[in-house]
């Protein structure tokens, strides 16, 4: 008898934690007035659209020519990151890899250079 009372409160112990819903904690949404949103990469067929056009631009194979003949490489348009932060902005990051192996991301804004920042 001692053993089936163990059996029976085990199985009982088990179910309820299978069975009950738990506690769900939800993260409090930061009220300091920002509407800013996450920067999510373009992709497929909308982002090789705007790389294709990018990279046949003359600011874009000047700012190529300068990195190269300073020793940088570049992976190639497939490494190219494009963004749309908001309407009628394209933000296009591309990687080169400079001479001592540091990569950094050189930055354009609707087809203009406007710098570069070290890539993570």
């Amino acid at each position: 008898m001692k053993k089936l009372l163990t059996v029976l409160c085990g199985v009982v112990i088990a179910l309820s934690l299978f069975v009950t819903t738990g506690n769900t904690v939800k993260a409090a949404e930061p009220d300091d007035g920002c509407t800013c949103h996450e920067l999510i990469p373009i992709q497929g067929a909308e982002r090789n659209k705007i790389v294709a056009k990018f990279i046949s631009s003359e600011v874009f194979k000047a700012k190529k020519l300068e990195l190269l003949k300073s020793g940088n490489k570049w992976n190639g348009a497939h490494s190219i990151e494009v963004v749309l932060p908001a309407e009628g902005v394209t933000m296009i990051g591309v990687p080169f890899i400079s001479a001592d192996g540091i990569q950094a991301m050189y930055v354009f804004i609707n087809g203009s250079f406007v710098g570069s920042v070290p890539a993570e």
